[in-house]
């Protein structure tokens, strides 16, 4: 047996190298999100802001195909680094190799059901005649490159336990400069429209998800393809550990659909426009926590298996100030230059600038309590605890926040649309809070346990 200290893990100590550690994947996670967004701003400012709303009508489709991608990635990593700290590197290795086998399987199968039902799709999605035409166009480009967006958050997950943030980072700035630079070339100078942009995001996921799949091939790394486990059992610990993520994603993805069919009904593409500019601006804030949240949750969870309750203390500690320094620099951000932020995505268009800027001061108020939503989820996964997590995850979109956006508008008007995440992450803010105080009696990670105990 391997001595467990001989990962990369166990070498991450003190709050400046546990921040530096999850910086990486922070600066990660924003350039995996800036692909729709810069397809959004070339489409917006080159095309028109219809052409953004029917980009945005797709997202819950690509939320269903990133939220397997969280799960198997957060819940597996979660895993590996587990046997890691338990000091069992070859099941880690067997395990991992399945995992990201299962991940390819599902991607390909959902890419040829997406490709034969996507006119459908569009429709189900609530794209009307002005634009149903420009997502299906978008939808049939990406769809194929499926595999590639999956695995590019799945390696880029694993690279981080194999202690090579800084490797994912170089891999997602090559993605996401690739990514501008082929927006440009096909949508400015060669015309190509919605189609182009959807060929530039999916071959700027495509090579970074390559790279990272040759460099786990490297034997003499610690985390490496080898053969694959037979055990059903680690899909299964890995996709409930990880369902938290899924459902997550796959509630933003329901919440997104209905922001779209809510604004479709009152305003028309406009209103899907402006909600599109500030679920880009959302999208950003949380690249930045769910970047640091899975960062840092290889650390937790391999001090979790290794027992280790002072380091994962010391983890707890670093995360909460993170978090709370991020949310209140964006809402800062955003009370202050909201203007400036929506002008750039509005396309010169008067109308969604204006509904964008009057429903900006609000949203933002969100911002406040979305992180530390998202670290507490993100937090249970790392100790294994997928039903917690989940829970956190379900309360905050489907049981809060779905309801509140068909609910606010209907009996208050559309105006009140804007608070409805605001309220959402406030209540379960609260709700998170108590459940971490609770748990982290029995998981040790509070200091007044550990002085007890």
């Amino acid at each position: 047996m391997e001595n467990v200290d001989s990962t990369a893990l166990a070498a991450v100590k003190g709050s400046r190298r546990i921040l530096r550690f999850a910086l990486p994947s922070v600066l990660m996670m924003l350039m995996i999100s800036s692909f729709n967004i810069v397809d959004g701003l070339f489409l917006s400012n080159f095309i028109s802001t219809d052409a953004l709303a029917a980009l945005n009508i797709l997202m819950p489709l690509f939320s269903l195909l990133t939220a397997v991608g969280f799960m198997l990635a957060t819940g597996g990593s979660a895993y590996v680094s587990n046997r890691f700290g338990r000091g069992e590197p070859d099941r880690a290795r067997a395990s991992f190799t399945l995992i990201i086998l299962t991940g390819v399987e599902f991607a390909l199968s959902a890419s040829v059901l997406g490709l034969i039902f996507i006119n459908d799709l569009v429709r189900f999605l609530g794209a009307d005649d002005s634009i149903a035409g420009l997502t299906a166009e978008y939808g049939m480009v990406y769809v194929p490159f499926s595999v590639f967006l999956i695995l590019q958050f799945m390696t880029n997950q694993f690279l981080v336990v194999n202690g090579k943030p800084g490797t994912a980072l170089a891999l997602s700035i090559v993605g996401g400069v690739l990514n501008v630079i082929l927006d440009y070339t096909i949508i400015v100078i060669f015309g190509w429209g919605m189609g182009g942009a959807a060929f530039a995001s999916g071959v700027s996921s495509a090579i970074p998800a390559i790279i990272a799949i040759i460099l786990f091939c490297n034997r003499k790394a610690d985390l490496h393809f080898t053969r694959p486990i037979r055990d059903k059992s680690v899909i299964i610990d890995t996709c409930s550990n990880g369902v938290s993520e899924m459902v997550g994603e796959l509630s933003g993805g329901v919440t997104t659909l209905l922001f779209n069919l809510v604004m479709m009904n009152y305003i028309g593409p406009d209103g899907v426009s402006a909600i599109s500019i500030l679920m880009y601006v959302q999208f950003l804030a949380l690249a930045a926590m769910i970047g640091y949240s899975n960062g840092v949750a290889p650390l937790m969870s391999y001090r979790h298996g290794a027992q280790d309750k002072d380091g994962m203390h010391e983890v707890y500690l670093v995360s909460v100030s993170f978090i709370m320094a991020v949310s209140i620099s964006i809402f800062v951000v955003m009370e202050l230059f909201s203007g400036s932020i929506v002008w750039v995505f509005s396309g010169g268009s008067e109308s969604v600038l204006s509904l964008t800027k009057h429903g900006a001061i609000i949203f933002s108020v969100g911002f406040l309590f979305m992180g530390g939503n998202l670290y507490a989820s993100s937090l249970f996964t790392s100790l294994s605890n997928g039903k917690i997590s989940a829970l956190i995850s379900f309360i905050r979109t489907l049981l809060l926040l779905a309801p509140l956006i068909v609910a606010l508008p209907y009996f208050f008007g559309i105006d009140a649309i804007w608070a409805a995440v605001p309220l959402t992450e406030l209540i379960t803010f609260i709700i998170s809070g108590a459940l971490v105080k609770h748990y982290g009696k029995s998981y040790g990670f509070l200091k007044e346990t550990r002085q007890a105990s």
